[in-house]
């Protein structure tokens, strides 16, 4: 039963260009299928035409696909259309228009990693002085118009991989302009411009270029904007808080040219993807300054209880909208405080572990900020890398992920390292795309998958074991013509023992999960969740990639930071029980200032 109450009317009645800022736990999900189905229901579109309902990411998408499912009994079916901004992009724009934009080009292919980028310059040369075979880049790389002021190439200093086109036609490296004590910048615009050229005339594109390129389609070719407004009159976007800049200059170029419905669903508090691109500034503008928009709200939580409403609003600004609580009941010790120190993280996490399964939690995580404090966790060690190859490590990566559970995951992973162990091809990148989307569907490679994930040697035997039964399985396993190599390493170095050999693989590779297999990740893959219970791992010292006690607060009552964030992200995921350890030098007087006397702190 969906429930409608005015802010939710007052949007589903709303038309032309929108922005809704919906909290956490609002139904959003839900409110967008509904406006599906009621544009739908209302017949404002033609046959031929269709809603666009787009995402950041694939899980949202399937969310909203279940959601529709759930309210209409029916999949959400053609000429409507659900994906995410990326592949909507890509389908419509980029690809079956880039022969506009090149006509000397070959078939172009999105790619999923852009490792290729980089590697596609480098070549092998034989020493003309030793005779020795050494690594070294493609011509013109290392001439005099690519070099930087350290008389090397800029390739050594700003990777193709990093090269970004901005909304502007300009050039930059992550969205920061190169430092001018490295490489002039003539040097440097030259160098960008030809790793571009030769990037799209091979048709390599990743999606940032892909955003670029479909920019640059629109505004060189309004037609375009206008075909595929009439295609899709109604566009939706959901998570639009995390749109980069170039995501919005495509859609702002779209209702120039005919789009009258375009709707920005989101919850800037939520953007957290900035070393993506994201801008949460530019949702921000649209919903507080920009009289061509109409912004609305949806305040009302569905999810958790407002004393946990209270606590992740710390980080908000005072005079935003209060987000109110709905139907969800204070259950007693919702708030429970743990203090760590160096010895009693396993005792933590077993009380915590025993309270979801007493009070049947049934879907809960434990989560972190950053590497360091994750592998405390899970009782790792200092790092090793016993191998001078990716290759073991990824394998491991597989097979904890197929014992935690999240077979799916490890398939589509498995697929595409097995694919190139199996397959000797010309073009990395294009013929291997076009082997995994063969074999994507072939039964007999999905059963070969499992069954390799399956038998792989036991993560309990010694690293040294492991290293030579692996070889030797992969081989037979997958019918190789050639021998595997994960490089063992001989001799001691900064982040190898040599006695670690003798360990157990599990020892320094463990799965991430509890004893009792919840889930220990980072905030970021919780985000869009709802839990039962979290427990929420706060970090001792101060640096930019740690949240901490003092975070927790908004003293300067401005939009906050990436960093407050996060925590307002991970903070606002329970339903019923939210846990958080903080260090012991925050002292009890500092909690019950900050979260009010309704707390429990668990002495361990």
């Amino acid at each position: 039963m969906y429930y409608i109450n005015n802010e939710r009317k007052i949007y589903l009645e709303a038309r032309g260009k929108v922005v809704l800022n919906a909290c956490p736990g609002s139904g959003k999900t839900t409110t967008i299928a509904k406006k599906i189905l009621e544009i739908e229901n209302l017949k404002e579109i033609s046959s031929h035409s269709g809603i666009a309902c787009l995402s950041f990411t694939n899980a949202a998408k399937d969310e909203i696909n279940e959601a529709y499912m759930n309210l209409a009994g029916r999949q959400i079916q053609f000429p409507n259309h659900v994906s995410t901004i990326d592949s909507f992009i890509n389908k419509y724009i980029t690809l079956p228009f880039y022969n506009v934009l090149n006509r000397n080009f070959n078939r172009p292919k999105i790619l999923d990693h852009t490792d290729i980028l980089d590697n596609m310059w480098k070549t092998k040369y034989t020493d003309r002085t030793t005779g020795e075979l050494r690594e070294g880049l493609v011509w013109p790389l290392n001439s005099v118009d690519y070099k930087g002021k350290d008389n090397r190439s800029i390739y050594h200093l700003y990777k193709p991989s990093e090269i970004r086109i901005e909304p502007d036609g300009t050039f930059s490296i992550g969205g920061k302009q190169p430092l001018p004590e490295k490489v002039e910048y003539k040097n440097f615009i030259n160098y960008c411009k030809f790793i571009k050229k030769t990037q799209f005339e091979k048709g390599l594109i990743s999606t940032g270029d892909s955003a670029y390129i479909a920019l640059f389609l629109l505004r060189k070719n309004p037609r375009i904007s206008q075909w595929l407004s009439r295609r899709f009159p109604h566009i939706i976007i959901d998570e639009a808080q995390d749109n980069s800049l170039l995501q919005h200059a495509i859609f702002d170029e779209l209702t120039k040219n005919g789009l009258t419905n375009l709707e920005l669903i989101g919850d800037p508090y939520q953007s957290l993807y900035e070393w993506r691109d994201a801008s949460p500034k530019e949702f921000l503008t649209k919903y507080s300054n920009d009289t061509c928009w109409q912004a609305y709200n949806l305040t009302d939580n569905r999810r958790s209880s407002q004393n946990i409403i209270d606590i992740f609003s710390l980080v908000r600004i005072s005079g935003d909208p209060k987000i109110n609580s709905l139907d969800c009941a204070e259950i007693e010790d919702s708030i429970v405080i743990y203090k760590y120190n160096t010895t009693n993280f396993q005792n933590i996490l077993e009380h915590y572990e025993s309270r979801c399964l007493v009070s049947n939690f049934k879907k809960s995580c434990i989560v972190v900020r950053g590497n360091t404090l994750k592998d405390k966790l899970l009782g790792k060690e200092k790092e090793q890398r016993p191998w001078n190859s990716d290759l073991p490590t990824n394998l491991i990566e597989l097979k904890n992920l197929y014992l935690g559970g999240d077979v799916k995951n490890a398939i589509n992973q498995a697929r595409k390292i097995f694919i190139k162990l199996i397959y000797k091809v010309k073009d990395e990148f294009h013929d291997l795309k076009e082997i995994e989307r063969r074999k994507k569907e072939d039964p007999k490679f999905n059963s070969l998958i499992m069954n390799t994930l399956y038998k792989m040697p036991d993560l309990s035997n010694s690293i040294q074991q492991w290293t030579k039964d692996t070889e030797i399985f992969l081989k037979e396993q997958l019918g190789l013509d050639h021998e595997i190599d994960f490089l063992l390493k001989k001799r001691k170095s900064k982040y190898f023992e040599k006695t670690t050999l003798l360990d157990p693989v599990s020892h320094h590779f463990q799965k991430s999960f509890s004893k009792y297999n919840i889930p220990i990740t980072t905030i970021h893959q919780v985000k869009g969740q709802t839990l039962d219970s979290i427990l929420v791992f706060f970090n001792e010292r101060k640096h930019k990639d740690n949240i901490t006690f003092d975070n927790i607060s908004n003293e300067q009552d401005v939009f906050p930071d990436e960093t407050r964030r996060l925590i307002y992200v991970a903070l606002s995921r329970p339903k019923y029980h939210l846990a958080m350890a903080f260090p012991k030098s925050v002292s009890n007087k500092k909690l019950y200032e900050k979260f009010g006397e309704n707390i429990q702190i668990i002495p361990i």
